[in-house]
Parts: C-alpha cells; structure tokens; sequence
C-alpha cells in the first residue's frame, strides 16, 4: 500500500512558507543582542546528560540527584528588535557568528538573507470559567511563531535622493 503524502501540517508549513519581511515587520529598530548559553542537565545517579530540565524530571525525578551546569557555550544568539507594524519587541534568531559590534541601540536595521517564520506548538494554562461560575485552570494548546534570518545590516535614514515634491500651480490659473 503506498503511503499518502501529507500535502499539509505543521512541517509542511515550516519548510515551504517564507516572510515577506517589509509587509509583515515593518520599519526595524535595533535594540539588543541577546546570547542564550547552553545547559547540562546531568542525572548524578546514572551519569546521564540530558538536553532538558523536562527530559532530566522525567528519568530522575529526586531533585537530590540532579545536577545542572551552564557550559557557557553559545547554543543560540537573538537579536532583539521592535518592529513598527508589529507595536512590539521581537527576538530573531541569528547565526551564532553574528557579529554585533556596529549596531547601537535605536539603528534602524533590515533583516538579511533568508528569513523563516516556523510555526512552534506548545502549551498554556488558562482560567475557565464553569457553568455554575467557578474558575478552574485548563492547558491548552499554544501556537507562536520564531523568527530567524541570516543576517541585519543598518538602514540609512535619510534618502539618496529628495522625495519629489509636488508641481505649484502657475499665477496665471490662480488670478482667473
């Protein structure tokens, strides 16, 4: 029996879809760069490293016999911008090279390259509220979007050329 390919879901979503960066971010602003460092979660009992907090409370749940040590390698690097369509802070996710030294805060930056939106699933908790008016929390299913690009580069705020301005009506027309 041959296997049916999925033509949708979430996967087919990441890998097929990119962003059209101007329409959906708008004007760019530079803010920060953000390093997020690279943890062991080390099961002291078996000597297993885990990736997770979540993986390590799942095999060894004894918090006694857990170790967790930050590496202080760089696993991800983000570059924190605001964007003007968007009215908030955003963190995109660059190469761990990215070089940061000829922003400053307020530059006005573009993203460079390729830039991917993935669609990530998780959970939240949410109070409901019961028919008989009684609150109790729920998880729910979460959906939020990552962003990464290639690269930033600086925009120029003033223009090559002045914007062209408006032809004044003739003295002549006006007196009439």
């Amino acid at each position: 029996m041959a296997k049916a390919k999925k033509k949708y879901g979430l996967d087919t979503f990441n890998k097929g879809y990119s962003v059209d960066v101007k329409e959906t971010y708008g004007d760019l602003i530079y803010l920060d760069t953000i390093a997020s460092e690279r943890f062991n979660y080390e099961d002291t009992e078996t000597g297993a490293i885990y990736d997770s907090q979540a993986e390590l409370d799942k095999e060894q749940p004894d918090k006694n016999l857990q170790k967790v040590e930050n590496t202080h390698e760089i696993e991800h690097l983000y570059v924190q911008v605001y964007s003007e369509v968007q009215k908030d802070n955003m963190d995109i996710r660059v190469p761990v090279d990215f070089d940061d030294s000829k922003f400053n805060m307020n530059d006005n930056v573009r993203l460079t390259g390729k830039v991917v939106a993935r669609l990530q699933t998780g959970t939240k908790r949410v109070d409901v509220t019961t028919a008989n008016g009684r609150t109790r929390q729920e998880t729910v299913a979460d959906y939020f979007f990552t962003v990464s690009a290639e690269g930033l580069e600086k925009v120029s705020n003033q223009s090559a050329t002045p914007a062209p301005q408006p032809p004044k009506p003739k003295e002549e027309n006006q007196k009439k």
